[in-house]
């Protein structure tokens, strides 16, 4: 179903517009605002009602149709990165970067509304699959990436790169990954995570983890939960100076501003699905004030 197609169809509370030159939903209820791109199935805002943005979107992002959205929820599949051997483009794969077709959008009179979008591997003459995001909006924001093979397996790895928004990253701890291993990306080496994770320099970490990651940002102030299923890793990424500086869609000043908690399968805990299987990973994130004096 195409943008212009699903205009006339959708319930209240969900419209179909026009937002930076690209085609997008927006969810607004009593609840909160929920904006997703169809552009690669783009979550790229989520503000509760009565609350500040909870996802990061940066000023200097790109938005046009085939590149990638700087901020927000990319989706990263079917690889991470270069991919396990290290030589796949684009990077983190083509679905953040192909426009998704909307499948369902409903709405009830409690202000929870979802939103549907599908993928399928011939839009790419990839592999045989077919995928679907699930954009949940309620108390909370829950985002489902379900993954089918078609008639021949199908081994992938996938992320949902969340950005959040943060008042200063050098004073944010994160709880709930201590003892966890950890892939640190910018030295190749296996670690293990030592209490909260806190900021003090250029972070990039793969971590072995199922559990719930609890974000404490004294600024706002609010705590971030964080919580999955069907998730292997998390992901914990921050540039820092040097690295901010040298993206062309990332404001040299904009990192204090933001953190990643990717939500992910990836590197050896990969997905593999024989044929007609089906795997579902998902995040719940939930934001709560707190008084921090």
């Amino acid at each position: 179903m195409s943008i212009e197609q699903s205009a006339d169809h959708l319930p209240q509370g969900i419209t179909a517009v026009t937002e930076n030159g690209l085609d997008a939903f927006r969810i607004e209820t009593a609840l909160g605002t929920v904006l997703v791109y169809a552009n690669g199935a783009h979550v790229a805002e989520w503000t509760p009602a009565g609350a500040d943005p909870v996802l990061w979107m940066s000023k200097h992002s790109n938005f046009q149709t085939g590149k990638a959205v700087r901020g927000g929820i990319p989706i990263c599949f079917p690889w991470f990165g270069p991919g396990r051997a290290g030589d796949l483009t684009p990077a983190h794969g083509f679905a953040r970067i192909t426009p998704w077709t909307l499948l369902e959008a409903e709405a009830d009179e409690t202000g929870e509304a979802r939103l549907a979008l599908g993928l399928s591997g011939d839009q790419h003459d990839a592999e045989d699959f077919t995928a679907r995001l699930d954009v949940t909006m309620g108390h909370a924001l829950t985002v489902s990436l379900t993954v089918t093979a078609g008639t021949q397996p199908f081994d992938y790895e996938e992320a949902l790169h969340t950005y959040l928004s943060v008042g200063d990253a050098r004073k944010v701890s994160i709880d709930g990954l201590d003892q966890d291993s950890y892939l640190d990306k910018l030295d190749d080496q296996q670690k293990v995570q030592q209490g909260a994770v806190h900021f003090t320099s250029e972070t990039d970490r793969v971590y072995l983890s199922t559990k719930t990651a609890y974000i404490t940002d004294p600024v706002h102030p609010r705590r971030l939960r964080v919580e999955k299923t069907g998730s292997a890793n998390t992901v914990i990424w921050n540039p820092w100076t040097d690295k901010a500086a040298a993206m062309p869609d990332f404001g040299a000043e904009e990192w204090p501003e933001m953190c990643c908690v990717e939500t992910a399968n990836c590197l050896a805990e990969s997905i593999y699905l024989a044929p007609g299987e089906s795997h579902t990973m998902q995040v719940r994130i939930t934001s709560e004030d707190f008084d921090n004096h």
